[in-house]
């Protein structure tokens, strides 16, 4: 191998630097990298659990968001039905208080019309009265003794004649 120009120290000793380079490599920066690299891939596979965590807590609020939009929207759709309802019911107060009100004012009217019918036909029966005496008198010629009895007997008659009405 000398005519190779190589020599068997320098081979060896050679080989044994070339050995020696690879554990020390091996030892300083082959094992160093590789830890670096797994805590790497350690770190990124925690990122994309973070990542994937995030996008489920992000996806779950907004489920719960859409469920509060559904809460508030019937929550309001029941406001409104309730008011409504409200509305209605107070509505149908007051016309049952008008209508009322109305019956009681045409039962007045009523009474008040009949009391006045009474009223009239009572003075209607007293003038009649009066003027059947005047006239029974101007008949006669002359004034009847007893008046009393005469206005008694004049009011009876006219009391029968209106249906018991005096």
């Amino acid at each position: 191998m000398d005519q190779l120009g190589i020599t068997w120290p320098l081979l060896l000793s050679q080989i044994f630097n070339f050995l020696l380079l690879i554990v020390i490599l091996r030892l300083a920066l082959y094992g160093p990298v590789l830890k670096m690299l797994d805590q790497r891939k350690a770190r990124i596979a925690e990122s994309m659990r973070d990542a994937e965590r995030v996008a489920a807590a992000a996806q779950e609020a907004e489920v719960d968001k859409a469920k509060v939009l559904d809460a508030a929207r019937r929550e309001a759709q029941e406001i409104r039905s309730q008011a409504a309802r409200d509305a209605e019911k107070i509505a149908q107060d007051i016309r049952s208080r008008a209508e009322q009100e109305a019956t009681d004012i045409r039962m007045k009217s009523q009474e008040d019309a009949q009391k006045q019918v009474q009223v009239a036909m009572s003075d209607a029966n007293k003038q009649i009265a009066e003027l059947a005496i005047l006239a029974t008198e101007q008949l006669l010629g002359r004034e009847l003794a007893k008046k009393d009895e005469q206005a008694r007997f004049v009011t009876e008659f006219l009391a029968r004649q209106n249906g018991g009405a005096a």
